[in-house]
């Protein structure tokens, strides 16, 4: 009797194993990330800035990420600011800087991830080589330019 309890009871374990594997679950909607903007071959002077489009995160967005591809950096680096349109507009008309977040590059591949963009908000991407932010430049008659490829991306769920 005892045998064929144990019989049954391992049977009964290997068709749940098995039945388990036959249950259909929904796909998991993973999201994707969408291109915002870019900047593609760009070159950045010294003493000379450049910015995004207004990007607008959405509800449905729940991650930003920034690309940076960049061959040629001066020695003491260049600056990536996160700021909301009213920093950028005080900035634009009177150079100060504030910002929600900031990063300081040198050549190499860098995926920023900043946490400051949330959604409902407007925000710029300024890319920097002045002495406006953090890093001071040298200028020293040579032009400690940037050359990078940058891309802004949503991660939409």
């Amino acid at each position: 009797m005892r045998k064929g309890i144990k019989v049954l009871l391992g049977l009964l374990i290997v068709m749940s194993i098995l039945l388990s594997g036959c249950i259909v679950a929904p796909p998991v909607n993973l999201g994707q990330w969408v291109l915002k903007d870019y900047w593609q071959h760009y070159i950045l002077s010294e003493h000379y800035y450049t910015y995004s489009y207004s990007l607008y995160p959405g509800y449905n967005c729940d991650n930003v990420k920034i690309v940076v591809n960049c061959s040629t950096a001066p020695s003491y680096g260049f600056e990536v600011w996160i700021m909301t349109q009213t920093q950028f507009n005080n900035f634009v008309n009177s150079k100060v800087v504030s910002v929600v977040d900031h990063f300081t590059l040198y050549s190499g591949n860098y995926t920023l991830y900043p946490s400051a963009m949330s959604p409902g908000g407007t925000y710029r991407v300024v890319i920097d080589n002045t002495d406006y932010g953090w890093v001071d430049t040298n200028w020293d008659g040579y032009d400690d330019y940037c050359r990078f490829d940058a891309s802004v991306y949503f991660h939409i769920n």
